[in-house]
């Protein structure tokens, strides 16, 4: 089975297109499926808001292992050993001093897709 590469998007104004994966507003992170035995190779391209800087990208990840690669203004993170949900927080820094923070969240399909505990039974 073929899966699609996500691709992230950066536009301007704080604008981005998802592609294979989506955006959870409420926990502001771009949100992907991974199981653990699965390697993941992500594209962050922020070619449409280079203009004429170039990039380094710094990643912090909790749960699972990641690697990065920088080529003109696109960043490919190769991601896998997702434990059942793993968080990436990506910081951008371009040439002219601009920085940019993109925040992923990698979970297990068959995981818990949320952080809170479910719904709650309340007695009245």
């Amino acid at each position: 089975m073929a899966y699609v590469r996500p691709i992230i998007r950066v536009r301007e104004n704080n604008r981005f297109i998802d592609r294979g994966c989506y955006f959870d507003a409420e926990m502001g992170r771009h949100v992907l499926q991974a199981t653990d035995l699965e390697t993941l190779k992500v594209t962050l391209d922020y070619t449409d808001i280079l203009d004429s800087a170039t990039i380094t990208v710094t990643t912090n990840a909790n749960g699972l292992t990641v690697s990065s690669s920088v080529s003109g203004g696109v960043v490919t993170l190769t991601l896998s050993a997702v434990a059942s949900a793993g968080d990436l927080d990506v910081t951008t820094t371009f040439s002219d001093g601009r920085i940019r923070q993109d925040f992923l969240r990698v979970k297990d399909p068959s995981g818990w897709a949320r952080d809170d505990y479910g719904l709650v039974a309340v007695n009245t």
